[in-house]
């Protein structure tokens, strides 16, 4: 006979074997690296825990166009664990991390990380769907310099 208490016990202990640090760095010409975002993840099935590959593709495109994104107001949208706005931050960005109000997780997590980078995001739990949220960022361009789309993350840059 099993004990009632157990079973959160056990998923406890199975979070945490499944949760790693995960190192990302970034080059600049000289090759050495500038610096590294440090992301917790955790590979069970919420999605927003760990990070996915575009991701990494639109983190390094804000590295290689960090003379844009410097001093920019920069909004991810659907934030997950963070990254291309933890590297707009890294870069001089005023950044803004949203993600799902349901997801608290994702929000303790996205909070821990930025402790963990000593980085200063403002963090915005919303109900409204991202594709709300574009809509009415795509009705006004005449204040944007820059937009970009890569799978529900938006970055502005004003």
């Amino acid at each position: 006979m099993r004990d009632v208490g157990s079973d959160k016990d056990e998923d406890e202990m199975t979070d945490k074997h499944m949760t790693t640090v995960s190192q990302h760095y970034f080059v600049d010409e000289s090759d050495k690296p500038s610096f590294s975002i440090a992301i917790i993840e955790n590979m069970k099935e919420e999605y927003g825990l760990f990070v996915w590959p575009c991701s990494v593709i639109l983190a390094e495109y804000v590295w290689q166009q960090r003379y844009r994104f410097s001093g920019a107001n920069v909004v991810e949208l659907g934030a997950g664990t963070s990254l291309p706005g933890l590297v707009a931050a890294k870069v001089g960005s005023n950044v803004t991390l949203t993600d799902d109000s349901n997801r608290i997780e994702v929000l303790k997590n996205m909070r821990r990380v930025c402790e963990m980078n000593k980085l200063n995001c403002r963090l915005l739990m919303t109900s409204l769907p991202p594709s709300h949220i574009c809509s009415r960022v795509l009705q006004d361009q005449s204040s944007l310099r820059l937009i970009i789309i890569e799978v529900g993350i938006i970055l502005l840059s004003s």
